[in-house]
């Protein structure tokens, strides 16, 4: 990706103009976005376009991504602490040691996807897909994962205190 669409794609996030961004991103679908090490922190992303997006150490800290969709993203190493995952789509993602403590991932969907060595220590999983979903090493310190959806999902090393 040239560094001219990078900032065009970067400038529609900054400045949260999702609705602009998503109908660019539905015309260039073939590009392969690669934002990565981008401080998105603090913004409304609610229902962005960022499937298949490389975002491996973006700052997406207290940032509203409900229904965003970052299907197959690589999204490795991002901090989303304090964010609002809710309804999103991660399926297939790379989210290996990502930040996602305090998060509310109530109702996302994380099937398949690698969340090794994250830290999703006091986020809320109410609802959460994490069928056949890599948690091992994973830290989920006070977090209430009854409502979580497991099946299948690898759980090696998990680090987990009660609630």
């Amino acid at each position: 990706m040239s560094s001219d669409i990078q900032s065009i794609v970067t400038s529609f996030l900054r400045n949260q103009r999702i609705s602009e961004f998503n109908e660019w991103r539905l015309k260039n679908l073939i590009l392969k976005l690669n934002i990565g090490g981008t401080d998105l922190s603090n913004l409304d992303l609610s229902g962005a376009l960022l499937n298949g997006a490389s975002c491996a150490g973006c700052n997406f800290s207290k940032s509203n991504l409900h229904r965003a969709n970052l299907v197959q993203s690589d999204l490795s190493r991002a901090n989303f602490e304090k964010s609002n995952l809710n309804s999103a789509l991660m399926l297939y993602s790379d989210l290996s040691r990502c930040n996602l403590s305090h998060a509310d991932l109530t109702g996302t969907n994380l099937m398949w996807s690698n969340l090794s060595h994250s830290d999703l220590s006091f986020c809320i999983l109410k609802g959460t897909i994490l069928v056949e979903s890599n948690l091992s090493q994973a830290n989920f310190t006070s977090v209430d994962m009854s409502t979580a959806f497991l099946k299948y999902a690898k759980t090696e090393n998990l680090k987990k205190m009660a609630v």
